[in-house]
């Protein structure tokens, strides 16, 4: 198979990859995002009998690593949780939320379990906690004086000095001593056993030191520390909560409060250990290198590196307590010295200011420890001081020197000589500290503020380790990352339970948690799950439809026409590249239009238009070209355009989708030269795959679904919506728009999915404008089905947390429920479900059996496994479903939580309904594979 090209990347993600590729000959390969166009797609390679001798070698290896997974310890799903699971299941129970006021909110009950498909044995990433009876847990407020908030990022706490002062307040107190004790280093502390709080609370003196010294200095930051708030949390009030019928709340107590103090718990072994870093985050831990440990096997590029690591989290099903862990990857920056970082990232520093090199470096921290060399017998000489990188120098007020001086340029007045006079950094560091240094030349940073600026050369300070970068990773560091990451699903649960679990130091005998009266069981828990039959697809032979199966999240799209094949007029090509792309590949593409069903005029000009991007060129250079080329074909009445890049260039993409479909009103379909042009062996394929993209721009149906299990959907007369909103991505301006999107069906055929777009405040997930977004769609499919209403909406909604199920009710529903109220005469109003679809969460399925694995796909699950038991909600509706197929990296499902249900659907037309859906969605579907 050809290298995996940027553009088919489904998603990467802190711990897997998932990468949507072709599983046979004669698939046609699908992207997620129907815009991302430019690329070359990957396609299977012509089989051989070195590449026979290649997969059954491959394949021998899977069945070796399942086998060898499910011979490890594999138990049958627990037994008693089943009983109860069933138990509490409340069929026929009105689960409609229309009446509730919040006060009330309750998710729906789960109406059943699902019963279709074949029944199968998965392991999953998740391990039983046990509580010994009667365990209890005390939890602390800590307070700081003076305060430990970091005004150089927005106030929040230095949680490096926090750590340390906690640190030190149980190393230097007896009193504490006794006590199992963890904490989150930033405002809580919870405790085994009850603190000595007189009155209600503690209050201690604890001056600063570091952990190299063996002391405070005398001139050292005495701090005021106080611990109070005492709150105690019994574990068995969250396990009668987790055990008892879907009616009953958790008045009295706070649930998501007993997880996060399990959850500081839990995560103590991980922060006493010296190299593993959370980088920011409290629930992941990454293994950093240090010392002489190279950073070759693991460099990203442009002074990045790639990190391992593992997520940890407490969650709660049906009578028991989990730890959820997976793997997270992650990249670092390399504790090295800061100057070499900065070369590493932009090579010459002639060209910093240009290649963004300040804001790579901006507010890292950074260590020095020439003002206190080390000197014999003094315990506090030669410890580090670590500062936060404002950025390069500038000149102020009461400094002067160019923009980005360096140590031979910036001069200021130093009142520490003996007279005060103006020196220069480089004389500076050479009379007080006796160092001479060895790039002058090179521009200083500020580790200071900008009022009071500390300018000290890079040459002499040292890149903390632990830091995670959080800023979007260029094309080619990404590749890079999907290398590192990709691991198949065998291999990922041994190094979950092998590496993982032992760092988390989740064991029956680890002390950190005997003495909360916790143990985790050593091995991942296995689940019941499902395999759904497969669905079908219509397409058009001749002129009748036919339905084809979709077995394995694939279809093979030969020798069939679309369900709704729309004629190509007023079309053009576009070359940005000279590629050898002639009139005979354009006529040799419109056959295959011909045989996808489609009708096509010939291309405006003939031989098409021509805006050659040469390298070397600057990008503005490039701007003024592809912004002429489109004036062009615009002129000539062109309505879409296939544009032919030179390869994948972020940059001239998304210049090119500006000025055409913003601009110019022109559509179009992007293609990479070398993809495209004629000698492309897979070239059928690939032009097939841009057929269907053209198709649907046009508003013609590629492929049409079988009513047989549409549930509420079945009879045409209910609207599919789906509803997300996308955030500025890391590093982007501040204040950048939020862009809200819904789309919806616009008829019974669900094959066409036009959105209405909003852009909104930034980082707010909520919709601000979706009445007057859902009422545009209303309108759109009265207009399509002759007046008439849909009877029904299902709505998908993504990119919701757990703890926003609430608000969507309270802030979204209302505002679908105003735009019906206009649309529909006579008091008549649609019934409404909402189901929501998260996608970062971090459960993994692994199959215990090689009959129930992809063999061909990595040994992931296979598509259609769904699984509604186990480590689903104790209370309401949810299910996992893995719908596609995954060939590289472990498979992801999709989890899906029924917030609102008007329709009263059942779980097995509520799972077949989503399985189903995923075939058709054009915004995300091009062909051939489900999502």
């Amino acid at each position: 198979m050809d290298p995996v090209p940027l553009v088919e990347i489904l998603a990467i993600v802190a711990e897997d990859v998932v990468i949507l590729l072709p599983a046979a000959a004669g698939v046609v390969l699908h992207k997620l995002q129907a815009d991302v166009e430019a690329g070359e797609e990957a396609a299977p390679e012509e089989e051989d009998a070195a590449g026979e001798d290649a997969g059954a070698a491959f394949l021998l290896k899977l069945k070796v690593e399942i086998k060898t997974q499910s011979t490890r310890g594999l138990q049958q799903p627990a037994g008693d949780v089943e009983q109860r699971e069933n138990a509490l299941v409340r069929p026929g129970e009105d689960i409609s939320l229309s009446g509730l006021s919040l006060d009330e909110f309750t998710l729906p009950s789960r109406p059943s379990f699902g019963t279709n498909g074949r029944q199968i044995v998965l392991r999953t990433n998740y391990f039983r906690v046990t509580t010994k009876p009667g365990a209890e847990i005390f939890r602390y407020e800590m307070g700081f004086s003076p305060s430990l908030s970091d005004p150089e990022k927005k106030n929040r706490t230095n949680r490096r000095k926090t750590r340390r002062l906690v640190e030190l307040l149980f190393i230097n107190n007896p009193q504490l001593h006794g006590a199992g004790f963890a904490t989150d280093y930033s405002k809580f502390i919870v405790t085994a056993q009850k603190l000595p709080l007189q009155g209600r609370e503690i209050e201690l003196q604890q001056r600063y030191y570091e952990a190299e010294e063996s002391g405070p200095r005398p001139n050292a930051t005495n701090y005021k520390i106080t611990i109070s708030n005492e709150r105690s949390f019994p574990i068995q009030q969250l396990l009668d909560y987790i055990s008892s019928p879907p009616g009953v709340t958790s008045a009295g107590f706070d649930k998501s409060e007993i997880i996060q103090v399990l959850n500081i718990v839990m995560t103590r072994t991980a922060n006493q250990k010296p190299n593993i870093y959370g980088g920011g985050d409290r629930n992941k831990f990454y293994d950093y290198p240090v010392g002489e440990r190279p950073y070759d096997n693991i460099n990203l590029g442009k002074g990045l590196i790639f990190l391992k690591g593992f997520y940890t989290s407490i969650r709660t099903s049906t009578l028991r307590v989990l730890v959820n862990i997976n793997v997270a990857n992650a990249a670092f920056y390399p504790a090295m010295n800061l100057l070499g970082l900065m070369q590493l990232h932009t090579g010459n520093l002639a060209q910093a200011r240009a290649s963004g090199l300040e804001g790579f470096i901006r507010l890292l921290k950074v260590s020095h420890n020439y003002i206190d060399m080390k000197k014999p017998g003094d315990p506090h000489s030669g410890v580090k001081r670590v500062k936060t990188v404002q950025g390069f120098s500038r000149p102020n007020a009461k400094v002067k020197f160019p923009i980005m001086g360096n140590a031979n340029t910036i001069k200021f007045r130093c009142e520490e000589l003996n007279p005060p006079r103006e020196i220069t950094v480089s004389a500076y560091f050479k009379q007080k500290y006796k160092v001479s240094l060895q790039k002058p030349n090179d521009p200083c940073i500020n580790v200071g503020t900008v009022d009071k600026p500390s300018f000290i050369p890079p040459e002499l300070l040292t890149v903390e380790p632990g830091q995670q970068y959080r800023k979007r990773l260029n094309e080619q560091q990404t590749r890079q990352m999907i290398a590192f990451a990709v691991r198949r699903p065998a291999e990922n649960a041994r190094r979950i339970v092998e590496v993982g679990a032992p760092m988390m130091g989740l064991s029956e005998n680890n002390t950190n948690l005997v003495t909360f009266g916790i143990k985790v069981l050593p091995s991942m828990i296995t689940v019941r799950g499902r395999i759904l039959p497969a669905g079908s697809v219509q397409y058009k032979v001749g002129n009748i439809l036919k339905p084809f199966p979709t077995r394995g999240g694939s279809w093979d799209v030969r020798d069939r026409a679309f369900s709704d094949g729309k004629h190509l007029r007023n079309w053009g090509f576009i070359k940005f590249a000279n590629n050898e792309i002639n009139r005979a590949d354009v006529e040799q593409f419109r056959k295959i239009l011909g045989a996808c069903g489609m009708r096509s005029d010939e291309p405006l000009p003939p031989n098409g238009f021509e805006a050659f991007l040469e390298r070397g060129e600057a990008e503005e250079v490039w701007d003024q070209k592809i912004q002429q080329g489109l004036k062009e074909a615009h002129s000539r009445g062109v309505k879409i355009l296939l544009v032919i890049l030179p390869d994948a260039n972020a940059f001239v993409y998304s210049r090119i989708k500006f000025y055409a479909e913003n601009k110019a009103g022109i559509h179009t379909v992007c293609s990479v030269g070398m993809s495209f042009r004629e000698k492309n062996k897979n070239k059928p394929n690939y032009w097939a795959n841009i057929a269907h993209k053209f198709n649907l721009k046009l508003g013609g149906i590629n492929q049409s679904l079988a009513r047989d299990r549409l549930g509420p959907l079945s009879d045409g007369k209910a609207m599919l919506v789906g509803m997300d909103v996308t955030h500025p991505s890391p590093g982007s301006v501040e204040g950048a728009p939020s862009i809200a999107g819904v789309v919806a069906s616009i008829d019974g055929h669900y094959g066409q999915w036009p959105a209405s777009m909003r852009a909104q405040k930034s980082k707010q997930e909520m919709i601000a404008e979706l009445h007057a977004m859902f009422k545009e769609r209303l309108t759109l499919w009265e207009k399509h089905n002759r007046g008439a209403l849909p009877e029904r909406i299902i709505i998908y909604r993504d990119g919701v947390s757990e703890g926003q199920y609430r608000t969507l009710l309270h802030d979204e529903l209302p505002q679908v429920r105003a735009a019906c109220k206009e649309k529909y005469a006579g008091g008549r109003s649609p019934q409404i479900s909402i189901i929501v679809c998260g996608k970062r969460h971090h459960t993994r399925f692994y199959p215990t059996n090689e009959k129930d694995a992809d063999m061909y796909n990595g040994g992931n699950p296979l598509s259609g496994t769904v699984v509604d038991r186990g480590v689903t909600m104790e209370k309401g509706w949810d299910f996992f479903l893995q719908a596609h197929s995954a060939l590289q990296g472990t498979a992801k499902p999709t989890h899906y939580v029924i917030i609102h249900d008007e329709n009263g659907m059942k779980a097995d037309q509520m799972e077949a309904m989503s399985d189903e859906g995923c075939v058709t969605l054009s915004t995300r579907l091009l062909c051939g594979h489900s999502v």
